[in-house]
């Protein structure tokens, strides 16, 4: 059970005031429990002290004018019950006084405390007024009154004891789960300032400091991403303008080498010039293909990539699409095959998007050695989505790559992507159209064996105010 920070330190406060004083009248009600028993006990006996008392003074009141022999006499009394004797007249005038003939043992606070007065007719008629005064608490029978006021200090100095306790636990307790953690975010924010993004804090409660605990790791985790993340980009573009300038560098060579070639008339037949032409040709798609990459990729960076979205009839509209790929990759020595039926629902789509999403998946498949391309679309009324799969047998990707393939700029064997004149930004362009189709796209593969890229597409109910879907 997790008791929150404000709780804690409500019991703390409570614990510190009320324990303490729970514990000393807890005490003082057991020690105290028979006190009446014991005072009972302890007014017989003072009875007798009084009794002794009063006859030994009638029996010497001769010796009241000698002091000194009349202490003699009282000396046995004086010693059996530990005190001290003062005798004064009715007027207060002292007569007696043991003290004077022995050293006076009792403090102040005795003498306060533990002061008894008899009144003593003696057999003249004359009253006198005699003080006893204890020397000890522990003789008789005074020895009642030192266990009660023992009984009292010993339950205060437990009372004590037990703030004393309370305020070392709870101080304890506190610096363990609430100074220990601040002292460990501050120790955290250093290293963090220092650039050391793997210092986790350690703190497994749940409550107000284990909230805040939680929430500056994953601030932590989620800035060491971010920043692993921005140098992987740099890394990414430092590769990407390494590549894009050789990739632009190599067909404008070729192309500068050709139209020299041509106008140096090195290609005399007709022939020779329109297999220079066509090499031409070819180097400038090329071209164009690079920096339409990354025209669409500045605009992917500035989250500017339009979207113009009709409804249109999924049937219609991938019919068409794949119609006019097949016959160009035919001619490449590819087959395309379509699983029917195609799914005949409505989409809201961006028409010219989304057949540019087929165009760099099936070349893609085309570029990487497939023979054969098969696409399969599926309704799922459940999820209410369009499920588009492409799987080809082409030369697939590496484990080690693929989960990175949809990144900008990442080119798993970057010497094959030359090759193929790939940027690295075809599948992020992908992906970031997809996703703002409100779909999801992702890919299976193995080396060697082919790939398959499936991604989906929102169903959608046009309304009566919509325009009809378009083919």
């Amino acid at each position: 059970m997790n008791i929150g920070l404000k709780t804690r330190l409500i019991l703390a406060f409570l614990s510190i005031i009320i324990v303490p004083v729970l514990v000393t009248i807890g005490l003082l009600y057991v020690y105290l429990s028979n006190i009446d028993e014991r005072f009972q006990g302890q007014e017989g006996k003072i009875n007798q002290l009084f009794q002794d008392i009063s006859d030994q003074v009638r029996e010497n009141e001769e010796l009241i004018d000698h002091p000194k022999q009349l202490y003699y006499e009282f000396q046995p009394l004086l010693r059996k019950y530990d005190i001290n004797l003062a005798i004064q007249s009715p007027d207060h005038e002292v007569l007696f006084d043991s003290r004077d003939f022995h050293p006076d043992e009792s403090s102040g606070f005795f003498k306060q405390m533990d002061s008894l007065q008899v009144d003593v007719e003696l057999s003249s008629g004359l009253p006198v007024h005699v003080e006893i005064m204890a020397n000890s608490l522990q003789a008789e029978p005074f020895n009642t009154f030192y266990q009660v006021l023992k009984n009292i200090m010993i339950s205060l100095a437990i009372g004590f004891l037990s703030l004393i306790l309370l305020i070392i636990g709870w101080t304890w307790y506190i610096s363990r789960t609430i100074l220990s953690p601040l002292k460990q975010i501050y120790t955290a924010t250093e290293e963090m300032k220092e650039g050391n993004l793997s210092y986790p804090i350690h703190y497994n409660k749940k409550d107000e400091i284990g909230h805040f605990v939680h929430g500056f790791n994953l601030m932590r985790k989620h800035l060491k991403q971010s920043i692993e993340k921005q140098k992987q980009y740099e890394k990414s573009r430092k590769e990407l303008i390494a590549s894009i300038s050789h990739d632009l560098r190599t067909p404008l060579s070729s192309i500068k080498g050709y139209v020299e070639g041509l106008m140096d008339g090195i290609a005399r037949t007709e022939e020779m010039q329109k297999k220079y032409l066509r090499v031409i040709k070819d180097k400038t798609d090329q071209l164009d293909h690079l920096i339409e990459d990354l025209f669409e990729f500045s605009k992917l960076e500035l989250n500017q990539l339009p979207m113009e979205r009709v409804y249109v009839n999924s049937q219609e509209f991938f019919s068409d699409v794949i119609l006019g790929i097949e016959i160009d990759v035919q001619q490449k020595g590819v087959q395309i095959k379509v699983e029917d039926p195609v799914p005949s629902v409505c989409i809201y789509i961006d028409p010219q998007r989304i057949q540019q999403v087929l165009l760099n998946l099936i070349y893609n498949s085309v570029r990487y050695g497939a023979s054969t391309i098969n696409i399969r679309m599926l309704e799922n009324r459940t999820k209410s989505h369009l499920q588009v799969q492409i799987a080809d047998n082409g030369n697939g990707i590496s484990k080690e790559d693929l989960p990175y393939i949809f990144n900008r700029f990442y080119r798993g064997e970057k010497s094959r992507s030359r090759e193929h004149g790939g940027s690295g930004l075809g599948l992020a362009i992908v992906k970031s159209i997809i996703q703002a189709h409100d779909g999801e796209i992702r890919a299976e593969s193995d080396e060697g064996q082919g790939s398959c890229f499936t991604f989906t597409l929102p169903l959608c109910i046009p309304s009566s105010n919509d325009p009809e879907p378009e083919g």
